[in-house]
């Protein structure tokens, strides 16, 4: 697991056992720094997410990101979507889907597949 990752996991593990709810874009911005702001890095941090299996977290991050004014392009939706297929979170996959047809984004198979496949596995027939 990254490195990043793992100190993102504790910290938040930290603050909820000492009964703190510290906000989680604190949290990110300090462990991620100035890569919170580049595409790529934060690409490679949802990734790791979801390697580590942190399906809970994972569902945080990608709301706190909808937040931090990062601005939503084609490769972050698609890898925000990827990761709600492995966490079987087909909500989040569907609104970001929407949010990216939305907005105009240029939509690849891959995005669509991933969001289908996000709906498949939780068992939404008809939204996928």
């Amino acid at each position: 697991m990254d490195s990043v990752v793992q100190n993102v996991c504790r910290d938040v593990k930290e603050f909820k056992d000492k009964g703190r709810s510290d906000d989680l874009e604190l949290i990110l911005r300090r462990r991620m720094g100035d890569a919170l702001l580049d595409e790529g890095r934060v690409i490679h941090f949802l990734r790791e997410l979801g390697k580590a299996n942190e399906r809970k977290l994972s569902l945080e991050v990608l709301r706190c990101l909808q937040q931090c004014r990062l601005e939503m392009t084609v490769y972050l939706a698609s890898a925000s979507i990827s990761l709600c297929r492995k966490m079987t979170a087909w909500i989040q996959a569907v609104c970001i889907l929407r949010e990216m047809l939305g907005s105009r984004m240029e939509v690849d198979t891959i995005t669509y597949n991933a969001a289908v496949s996000a709906c498949e596995q939780g068992e939404q027939w008809v939204q996928a």
